[in-house]
């Protein structure tokens, strides 16, 4: 029986910061934090992990840490422990071994999934594993996860629940996946970005790094914003409904940044969510803010350690 003295080192790593924490299944998460990846190399994020682990190690919990977990963005291959594909936020982070992120003379167990899986496993731990859980992720770019009470659904081979990166508008706008119509391409906040962009508005060439709060008050002045910003609240409803008339969940979580900042409006979001689904979809699925917010992935990366390590918790 795990008891609060043994702890897992949760590591999240994001397109412009790694978040970290440490804390287990009994207590939760007990310490949270960021660092900025403000260069986007792979030998500067091995040197923010390997801060990250001395502040751990050197704090009186460091003796009672266990094991690791990593969330990263990108498509995976678990059999070979690589992100695989294009990984378009951290180009660099492709075709390497993920474990290899953590030094060498570090000699704990290192255990590593998708993000938005990881979001969705801390959403589905908040639940107490009882349903079976989509878990959304809206920010650069679109995560998903889905989790079956306790176990994170990854396909056969590792590519499962890609919901940016289904084609709802064939031959629409390019994708970050180089290929046209995805739901990123319309509803992420790179796909607004890069949309906006193009538009015959002021500063929108040249201010491509615009955050929700920029976005929403473009909108308020501009009809042509408001109108990219309401089309992609509707495609993604349109790829939620799909996804969910295809694994029929039990809830939907939907968080991540972009939602946390309220770019799409939570009950219009939900209302064009039921429209697109039929009747007795839209009359038992249950949709639901996330409840761990911008901690999600931490929090899923410590209960990915902890239960890989087959400890049992109360």
């Amino acid at each position: 029986m795990i008891t609060s003295n043994k702890y897992f080192l949760g590591i999240d790593i994001g397109a412009s910061s790694v978040k970290y924490g440490w804390g287990n299944c009994k207590i939760g998460l007990q310490y949270f934090n960021k660092k900025d990846l403000s260069i986007k190399s792979l030998s500067y994020l091995k040197n923010i992990i390997s801060d990250i682990l001395n502040l751990a190690l050197s704090n009186p919990i460091g003796q009672n840490i266990q094991a690791i977990g990593i969330g990263t963005p990108g498509t995976i291959d678990l059999k070979n422990h690589q992100i695989v594909g294009i990984n378009p936020n951290l180009p660099f982070l492709v075709n390497i071994d993920i474990r290899s992120l953590i030094p060498d003379n570090i000699k704990l167990p290192v255990y590593w999934d998708n993000d938005a899986n990881l979001m969705c496993f801390a959403e589905a731990w908040q639940r107490n594993f009882k349903n079976d859980i989509v878990g959304i992720t809206v920010g650069s770019g679109i995560g998903c996860g889905f989790v079956q009470k306790d176990n994170i659904f990854h396909g056969s081979h590792g590519y499962a629940m890609e919901l940016g990166h289904i084609c709802i508008i064939p031959g629409g706008e390019i994708c970050s996946c180089k290929r046209k119509g995805c739901v990123e391409a319309y509803s992420s906040m790179d796909g607004l970005r890069r949309r906006i962009s193009l538009l015959e508005i002021p500063f929108s060439k040249t201010e491509f790094s615009l955050n929700v709060k920029d976005l929403l008050n473009l909108a308020a002045i501009d009809p042509k914003v408001y109108r990219i910003i309401e089309e992609g609240l509707s495609i993604l409803a349109q790829g939620i409904a799909n996804l969910s008339v295809l694994l029929d969940p039990e809830v939907i979580v939907i968080g991540g940044g972009a939602m946390e900042g309220a770019l799409y409006d939570w009950e219009k979001l939900q209302n064009k969510i039921k429209e697109c689904l039929p009747s007795i979809n839209a009359q038992n699925i249950k949709i639901e803010k996330a409840l761990a917010g911008n901690k999600a992935g931490v929090l899923g990366a410590i209960i990915l350690a902890e239960s890989a390590n087959k400890f049992v918790w109360e």
